[in-house]
């Protein structure tokens, strides 16, 4: 959503309310990446909102320090919670490179968000067709991050849409078939991120929260590179809030085919990822509930073209790609 032009050395960080992994470019060829992860105290961040700061500080301190990254330049998602899609129309004599201006001066007139001070990007997948499709968030939690970064000297360049970074990352694995339709979901423990691609458009973004209480989840740390999470409350009441979840994708099914493209197209595959610790009985529950086939990039299917690194850093991966102007 912002950007500034990159040097060969950089982070891409990922922080949610369990865990801080972070994915060290050295150089621009991601197999010789170095990826950590780190448990994240509970309470430092809640819903998607930072809400102990000074804590948040310590523990990135104490991880710049060790990871060895100060000064390096580094990347991090906006809030998923927080991001909103919506198309809209321009001149067709607006040029792709002028679009982004072209909305900062139409905010409040002929394009309405529900925030102020909003952090936007702009995509444009057929150039002067007239249509072009907005990201905006905003800007307080990006802003509080970017921060706390400068406190640390780290140099804040890129916040992208976690959304982007995933089919970022499975176009480059040619997951995607040409006019082919898909519904990607990536599950967090604490939520699910939904979108519908069409390769080169993107046409449904939606973040929906497991309203799980992280008090009944222990991480522990495991390696340099890995920390787990382990439910300790009632293995069916979370997996409750999991079908809730899945039930869910069956409106959006129906959203798809018939509100926004009239019962002439629906959705060809279902992608499944994340780094939910029931991956397993997530990808069962669908394939008996949906005649939709249903994919699961695991971690075999990521070490297929990336050997040293798993399912769960396909976004960092992913936003590592992005290319910056």
């Amino acid at each position: 959503m912002f950007k500034s032009k990159k040097k060969k050395r950089f982070i891409a960080l990922e922080i949610n309310e369990y865990v801080i992994r972070a994915f060290v470019m050295n150089s621009q060829d991601p197999n010789q990446a170095k990826v950590y992860e780190h448990q994240l105290r509970l309470g430092i961040i809640e819903d998607d909102t930072i809400r102990d700061e000074m804590a948040l500080y310590d523990e990135l301190k104490q991880l710049v320090n060790t990871w060895g990254i100060k000064r390096n330049e580094v990347r991090f998602f906006v809030p998923d919670s927080s991001v909103m899609m919506k198309t809209f129309e321009h001149p067709k004599d607006v040029t792709s490179d002028k679009l982004k201006a072209f909305v900062e001066m139409e905010l409040g007139q002929t394009i309405h968000l529900p925030f102020s001070y909003p952090l936007i990007d702009v995509y444009d997948d057929k150039p002067n067709d007239g249509e072009a499709t907005l990201f905006a968030a905003p800007s307080e939690e990006v802003i509080k991050m970017s921060g706390l970064f400068d406190d640390l000297f780290l140099t804040p360049t890129v916040a992208d849409v976690r959304s982007l970074s995933t089919i970022r990352l499975l176009e480059r694995m040619n997951m995607f078939i040409e006019k082919k339709s898909y519904l990607i979901t990536d599950w967090s423990i604490t939520g699910v991120s939904i979108s519908i691609y069409t390769p080169g458009n993107l046409e449904f973004l939606r973040y929906q929260t497991i309203d799980t209480p992280m008090q009944k989840w222990q991480s522990r740390q495991v390696s340099e590179q890995e920390v787990q999470s382990v439910y300790e409350g009632e293995t069916e009441d979370y997996r409750v809030l999991l079908i809730d979840q899945i039930a869910e994708i069956e409106r959006i099914l129906n959203f798809y085919l018939f509100s926004l493209n009239k019962g002439e197209k629906g959705v060809d595959e279902i992608i499944v990822l994340g780094d939910s610790t029931e991956m397993d009985f997530i990808v069962t529950e669908l394939r008996s509930n949906y005649v939709t086939p249903i994919k699961l990039i695991d971690d075999s299917t990521v070490q297929s073209i990336y050997p040293n690194f798993k399912a769960k850093h396909v976004p960092l991966i992913g936003l590592a790609l992005k290319e910056v102007l």
